[in-house]
Order: C-alpha cells, then sequence, then structure tokens
C-alpha cells in the first residue's frame, strides 16, 4: 500500500466513525464523505428539503408562506408544534430568523439544521449517545455534565419532544432568499439601486432619523447605494411586511434574529444605551445562552441618548417596542460564511442546545416579564417612551 493510498484509507475511516457518532438531524453536506468544504443549501433545495420534512412529518410541521419576495420566491415559515393546525394560544410562541443579510449564509443553515434535527428526534426513544451505559446525561448545553471531558455528546431526545409539545416555534429559514441566492447584503428590490436592507427597514423606531441626523447617520441610511439604506419608509419591503404579520397574527413570546460576521448576542435598545424594562431578564436570558453558544452578551455601558451610531429599523426594536417580544440578535460566526464544514456543523449544533433551551424558558417568561428592572425605570426612561409614542 502506498503512502497516498494509506491516507485515503485513514480518511475515509475517520470520516465514517465522526459522523457515525453525530445525533440525527443532519443537512445534506454533513454526511458526505467528501467535506473538504462546506456547501449551503440554495433556496431551491431549502425548498425541495422543508416540502419533504413536512410530508414525511405533517404531525408536527407546518410549511407556510408568508409572502412572496420581489424576484418571486416565497419566504417561508416553518411551525412545529404537536398541533401544528391550531393556534394554540395557551403555549408560547418562540420565532427564529435567518439569512435577514443573504451574504449571511450560516444564519440560515443554523435554522435548516434545527428543523431537520427536531423532526428526526421527535419521535426517537430515549438513546445513549455516547455509548456509557447512561440515558441524556450530556444535554446540548455547552457544559461536561457526565466528567468525561467532553461536551453536549449525548442530547436528550425527550427535550425535543417536551419542546414541541409545550411550544409553537416558528422558524423563518431564509428571510431574504432573493439576496441569499445573490449573495447580496441588501434584498433585491428593483425600486432601488442596490436594493434594502432589511434590519434597517422594520418602521418601528424611524423617527429619530429626523430628530438626530447625523447620530444615526441619516445621510447614509438614505442613499440608495450604501449597504445601510433603509427604503423608502418603514416597512416598504416585503420581507419586513411578512415579520410584521406574522408578529401581529400569533402569540411569540421569545426570538432570535440569526446574523454573521461576529460572535456576539443584542438586545433592546439598538438607538440608545438607555435600559428598557426588562433589562433583567434580557441579561438572566441573553448570559444562559451564552454558556451554551459561547456568544458573549452585549450589554452596553451608561444611559446616553441618542448611542452615537445606533441602529435604527432592526427587528428587535420592533419586536420588543411593538410587543414586547424578548427578541435578539444573534452574531453566530466570525465569518459570514465559513467553509470548514466542522465549523459549520459545531455552530449549527450548539443553537439546537440554545432553541432548546428558549423553548424552555419561555414557559415561565410571561410571570418574570411582570418582574420589570426598577432600578432602570427612571425619569429618563419614561421621557423615551413618551417620544416614542409621539413619533409613532
Amino acid at each position: 500500500m502506498n503512502k497516498n493510498t494509506f491516507k485515503f484509507l485513514s480518511f475515509i475511516i475517520c470520516t465514517f466513525f465522526i459522523f457515525a457518532l453525530m445525533p440525527a438531524g443532519l443537512t445534506k453536506n454533513f454526511s458526505s464523505v467528501n467535506t473538504n468544504s462546506y456547501e449551503y443549501y440554495s433556496y431551491q433545495e431549502m425548498t425541495d428539503l422543508l416540502k419533504d420534512l413536512q410530508k414525511n412529518h405533517e404531525d408536527i410541521m407546518k410549511l407556510e408562506s408568508l409572502g412572496k419576495t420581489y424576484e418571486g420566491r416565497d419566504i417561508w415559515m416553518v411551525k412545529l408544534s404537536d398541533n401544528v393546525e391550531s393556534d394554540e394560544k395557551e403555549e408560547p410562541g418562540i420565532l427564529l430568523i435567518g439569512a435577514t443579510h443573504g451574504d449571511e449564509k450560516i444564519s440560515f443553515e443554523i435554522l435548516i439544521f434545527y428543523i431537520d434535527y427536531m423532526v428526526k428526534n421527535y419521535t426517537m426513544d430515549n438513546i445513549d449517545n455516547d455509548n456509557d451505559g447512561f440515558v441524556n446525561e450530556d444535554p446540548i448545553d455547552g457544559k461536561d455534565n457526565d466528567n468525561d471531558g467532553q461536551t453536549d455528546e449525548d442530547p436528550s431526545e425527550e427535550r425535543v419532544r417536551n419542546s414541541v409539545d409545550n411550544s409553537q416555534i416558528f422558524i423563518v429559514p431564509m428571510l431574504n432568499p432573493d439576496g441569499a441566492e445573490a449573495n447580496s447584503r441588501k434584498n433585491c428590490n428593483p425600486n432601488s439601486a442596490n436594493g434594502v436592507n432589511i434590519n434597517r427597514n422594520y418602521g418601528y423606531d424611524w423617527g429619530y432619523y429626523d430628530l438626530f441626523p447625523a447620530q444615526y447617520g441619516e445621510i447614509w441610511a438614505s442613499d440608495e447605494k450604501s449597504p445601510n439604506y433603509r427604503g423608502p419608509y418603514g416597512y416598504s419591503e416585503n420581507e419586513t411586511k411578512a415579520i410584521k404579520m406574522l408578529a401581529e397574527s400569533v402569540k411569540i413570546n421569545i426570538s432570535l434574529s440569526y446574523h454573521s460576521g461576529a460572535e456576539v448576542v443584542f438586545y433592546p435598545w439598538y438607538h440608545t444605551t438607555a435600559k428598557t424594562p426588562h433589562e433583567n431578564l434580557f441579561i438572566s436570558i441573553g448570559e444562559d445562552m451564552a454558556e451554551i453558544s459561547g456568544y458573549p452578551l452585549w450589554t452596553g455601558t451608561d444611559t446616553v441618548f441618542p448611542k452615537p451610531g445606533g441602529t435604527l429599523g432592526t427587528s428587535e426594536n420592533f419586536l420588543y417596542g411593538e410587543h414586547k417580544i424578548i427578541a435578539y440578535t444573534v452574531e453566530s460566526y466570525r465569518q459570514k460564511a465559513p467553509t470548514n464544514p466542522t465549523s459549520v456543523y459545531n455552530t449549527c449544533f450548539k443553537n439546537v442546545g440554545v432553541h432548546l433551551y428558549l423553548c424552555e424558558k419561555a414557559q415561565t417568561i410571561d410571570n418574570e416579564k411582570q418582574i420589570k428592572s426598577k432600578v432602570f425605570d427612571t425619569p429618563f426612561l419614561r421621557v423615551l417612551s413618551l417620544l416614542h409614542k409621539i413619533l409613532h
């Protein structure tokens, strides 16, 4: 046996053992022997997969279009629930959004992976994934629960069932499919020079451009060629209209909007460092997520209004400002579209743990939201709330 043949056989054997030990719920690329470079789902491949998964798991999965993009693509929304055709108002809702920026590809891969993982593990018996004689003793939580030097190697199938049975999970894996296909940050609105940045188009806080144009970069926000062009008016885009409609029609308690290009978690407010009345809850949940994912929580500094360089028109400001949803932005990887298969898999897998945690946390969040952060309930904050009402 020559040296090259030995290397190839070694690679095949190692690949087999690595992927044989992975939990169920793999996207097409992780199960391939050719794992030198990860290939992301195209819009059509994702659509085909989602339709196939719904066909095979229609008892817990529903696929619905929230509308069409400018290029005619459906904005798909997946609902996971044990009574998937019913609006179970008594159950908490989780909203997960990917590909707001189309070139941030791992943001949608995380959610495709999650959908696949959930439907395939829902009916599975609890098993001993790491073959150590114990079952479910090392769930996906970023910790070495069985003290064997490894983390998350024996995930709990029971947590999957509990999440689907006790919550309603709404997933928009590719909010900006036109941008994803064009590998573009913005959408493909033909009425603007280079499209619109969807995450500047939510209309909740737009009035601050008029009050503080210099601080919020109104010049570049109004420039059609800018990567952060906000559009002609709030909710002008089909994609933001889709999220607005969804938030107004179903009960949502917690939301994550996935991005990439850094590794950090943000929460409202984006336009000021003033604290929300639920600051303590935002921090508590954010720190719990950080233990699982490793993404640090950005909490800001002192109370200043407005925040220099603050961002207006984000989904988090809209979801929290209009609906009091505990909403975060998750910057999920330091590259927009990593090509190392192991890096992609690890990122997708650990965020499954985040989503399972949120489904559990959502069971008590309504009660916790009643306990506001009194330390932040200042006259300044009340003035800020009054400004919001005037501007809207």
